[in-house]
């Protein structure tokens, strides 16, 4: 996998780096939020693989650290505040479903206008399908358009973003769906069919 340049409606650019194995979105999202924070400060490090990350994880779980499903709560924000990352101060929490809207705006914080972002908050937010199964995804920006607030998600699956309308109070209402993106290199997976997520837990990351 690889990473990919993505340009939001909004003018703005996101990196965004597709998952390797099929449940490594965790991984790939610890990467994501490594490059996003790290990458203006001078001297640090910043570009990380998913051998360098899951590396990491066996030697702190032992191995196989994916087990059968990715990475657990536990598991992924140990990872992040994981010293040789230089991201340390991530927590985690299990919200209701509809606080996790204004914990994003919150956290992420709101954004105003068009253009580039340099400096952003990554959080990290678990998805869960109405089919089954989860997944984790980055939400790295929050803007304002005519009034309404809209999310950036950076989905590590179809290694793409995903503009989803955040309302307070209201579920955070994310779908895995095909997006129109341009790739130059690098293989991605793709949904070939909308994956729906649902609203059982409200797991979510982010760094103080």
């Amino acid at each position: 996998m690889a990473w990919f340049s993505r340009i939001s409606r909004f003018g703005d650019v996101h990196w965004v780096f597709g998952q390797e194995q099929q449940i490594s979105c965790g991984v790939a999202c610890v990467i994501m939020a490594a490059f996003k924070i790290n990458k203006i400060a001078p001297g640090t490090k910043a570009l990380f693989s998913e051998a360098d990350i899951l590396a990491k994880a066996t030697a702190m779980f032992g191995p196989n650290p994916l087990g059968s499903g990715g990475f657990s709560n536990p598991q992924i924000l140990q990872v992040l505040n994981h010293p040789d990352l230089k991201m340390t101060g991530w927590n985690f929490k299990r919200l209701a479903t509809s606080d996790v809207p204004g914990k994003i705006i919150q956290e992420v914080g709101v954004t105003g206008g068009f253009g580039v972002v340099i400096s952003v908050k990554p959080m990290i937010v678990g998805i869960d399908w109405n089919g089954g199964g989860g997944h984790w995804v980055v939400v790295d920006t929050v803007r304002t358009f005519m009034g309404k607030k809209y999310a950036t998600v950076c989905d590590p699956w179809d290694a793409n973003i995903h503009i989803v309308p955040l309302e307070e109070n209201q579920t955070f209402k994310y779908t895995g769906q095909p997006a129109i993106g341009f790739d130059f290199w690098g293989q991605r997976h793709n949904y070939d069919t909308p994956s729906v997520g649902g609203a059982f837990l409200g797991d979510v990351l982010w760094r103080a």
